[in-house]
């Protein structure tokens, strides 16, 4: 996965607007790919938590829990990064999410994965 923080959507978005580069169309992600697996681990810790990893081998629609499936590439950010070199690193971005979530957690619509996948695979 290459998820990318809104702020450094926002300041590409800004730079964009402003240098109005010949080039329309720009693949825009985080340079660095992680696996999903990374990803859990990097919330857990934002979140202040262990991570504990359990392989699940199941016959349930991918979708039905995760909401990126059957997707895998590598975006080549390239272009984007001669036009912003820096970026915001992943686990930065997602603690700051997660305080903000605290913050804010009454106004988020929040979807029940977690409890579709307790209920489908932890038995």
């Amino acid at each position: 996965m290459q998820l990318f923080h809104v702020e450094d959507l926002c300041r590409f978005i800004d730079i964009l607007l402003m240098k109005k580069p010949e080039q329309h169309i720009f693949n825009v992600g985080n340079s660095n790919a992680i696996a999903i697996r990374e990803w859990a681990e990097m919330c857990y810790a934002a979140a202040g938590k262990k991570f504990k990893f359990k392989n699940i081998y199941a016959d349930i629609e991918q979708r039905n829990y995760f909401p990126f499936y059957d997707y895998e590439y590598y975006l080549d950010v390239s272009k984007q990064h001669e036009l912003l070199p820096d970026e915001k690193d992943m686990y930065s971005g997602l603690k700051e999410s997660f305080l903000w979530y605290i913050k804010n957690s009454d106004s988020v619509n929040k979807k029940p994965y977690s409890e579709f996948i307790d209920s489908a695979f932890l038995h």
